[in-house]
C-alpha cells in the first residue's frame, strides 16, 4: 500500500491561520481546534495542509495562490476551502475590496482550483460583533477597518452564487452562527472577528455537513485508512511489505 497522501488544503485568512491555536481566548485555557479536529478526522486518510494568511483578501489571495500550487503537488490536492471576505468586507482601509471586484476575485481563484483537478469549497465570512472589536482593536478600527454584519452578509450572499454559479461546494458560516449561537452567538467570536473554540467547533460541523453533502466520497469515513489495523498485522509485519 502506496504511503502516498492526498491532501486537503485550507486556504484562507486570519480565521484559517489561526485554525491549530487552541488558546484563542486568554485565560480561558485550550479550546476546540479546527485544524487539529481536522487532522484527527483525516488522521492516515489525507494530509491537511494549512495556507492562512492573516489580514488578507481576495485581492492578495490572487497572488499567493499560485504559488502554493506550484510548491505543492496538485495531483495529491483533492479539496480546498476558499475562506476570505471578512477582510474583503471591511469599510475602509487598505484591505477593502468592493463586491464586483471580490465576486471576481473568488471566481478566478476557484478556476484555478477546478483547472489543477481540486474541488474548491467556498467559505462565507461569519456574524460580526462590532462593539466588541472596536473596543479591543482602537487602533484598527481609526485605519477605517471597520465592519458589520450588514456588509459580511453581502459579501457571504455574493460567495453563495459564485457558488452556484461554478457548481462548488458553500459553507454559509453566518446561517450557522445564527442558528446555532442563537441569542449567545457573541461567545463564538474570541475579539468580535475570529473566532473562539466554540465558533470553531461550528465551523468544523459545518464544512463536513458540507463535504459530507457535496463530496460523499472524501468525507473521513469514506477515505481508505492507511495500513492494516495491528491486530491484522502479522507478527512478522509480513503483510506491510
Amino acid at each position: 500500500m502506496s504511503l502516498r497522501y492526498q491532501k486537503f488544503l485550507l486556504f484562507g485568512d486570519s480565521i484559517t491561520e489561526f485554525a491549530f491555536n487552541t488558546r484563542m481566548s486568554e485565560g480561558k485555557g485550550d479550546q476546540f481546534s479546527l485544524g487539529a479536529a481536522l487532522v484527527n478526522a483525516y488522521t492516515r486518510k489525507l494530509d491537511i495542509i494549512q495556507r492562512g494568511f492573516s489580514g488578507y483578501n481576495s485581492r492578495w489571495a490572487l497572488e499567493v495562490l499560485p504559488h502554493i500550487l506550484e510548491n505543492e503537488p496538485t495531483d495529491d490536492i483533492v479539496l480546498s476551502t476558499i475562506f476570505f471576505g471578512s477582510n474583503d468586507a471591511v469599510h475602509g482601509g487598505s484591505q477593502k475590496v468592493e463586491l464586483p471586484e471580490f465576486t471576481q476575485n473568488i471566481t478566478e481563484l476557484v478556476r484555478m482550483l477546478k483547472n489543477k483537478g481540486i474541488q474548491p469549497i467556498l467559505v462565507g465570512p461569519a456574524l460580526h460583533d462590532a462593539d466588541k472589536w472596536e473596543s479591543v482593536r482602537p487602533d484598527d478600527v481609526a485605519t477605517g477597518a471597520v465592519r458589520s454584519n450588514e456588509n459580511n452578509k453581502r459579501y457571504s450572499d455574493a460567495l453563495q452564487e459564485v457558488a452556484r454559479a461554478e457548481e462548488v461546494a458553500f459553507v454559509n458560516l453566518i446561517e450557522a452562527f445564527s442558528n446555532k449561537g442563537g441569542s449567545g452567538w457573541r461567545s463564538l467570536l474570541n475579539d468580535g472577528l475570529h473566532f473562539s473554540g466554540e465558533g470553531y467547533e461550528i465551523f468544523y460541523d459545518e464544512l463536513l455537513k458540507t463535504i459530507r453533502a457535496t463530496h460523499p466520497e472524501w468525507a473521513p469515513e469514506n477515505v481508505a485508512y492507511k495500513y492494516p489495523n495491528w491486530r491484522q498485522v502479522e507478527s512478522d509485519g509480513s503483510n506491510l511489505r
